[in-house]
């Protein structure tokens, strides 16, 4: 029963960690080649979190959007560290850090899927590590 508790206990604190692409915002139109701000915000931690990495990508999905096993291979756009900050003026906000990233050139308009895959460390008394993977926000690059 106490291995149940702790196991449901650390699913919760997993599931209050989760990465929101909140720049830009689903269906914005981006152009290949150009440079843009990716914003990154995360919900209030319900216990000890300690931060380790993060990758962000973008996969063009062409005419298969809604397929996402279709998909080919994604474009790394940030792989590194990740250190979220507060936002004084709006603390239920969550923590939230901006990236500058370059959208690549994918030869035509396409649908592009960003991706956040999140390795962090969360847990009580004893850290256990992480990884979350989910696509946050589809817009279209022409």
């Amino acid at each position: 029963m106490k291995l149940f508790a702790a196991i449901l206990s650390l699913a919760a604190c997993t599931l209050a960690q989760r990465l929101h692409i909140a720049q830009p915002s689903a269906g914005a139109t981006l152009h290949g080649g150009e440079f843009f701000t990716l914003s990154l915000t995360q919900d209030q931690s319900l216990g000890a979190l300690q931060q380790v990495a993060i990758t962000v990508s973008a996969t063009p999905c062409y005419d298969v959007c809604g397929a996402p096993a279709q998909w080919g291979p994604g474009t790394v756009l940030y792989s590194g560290k990740f250190h979220p900050r507060a936002n004084a003026s709006a603390p239920q906000a969550g923590h939230a850090q901006d990236f500058r990233v370059q959208m690549p050139s994918f030869g035509a308009a396409t649908g592009v899927a960003l991706a956040v895959a999140h390795q962090f460390k969360a847990g009580g008394a004893t850290l256990v590590d992480v990884f979350e993977y989910y696509t946050d926000v589809m817009v279209t690059v022409q």
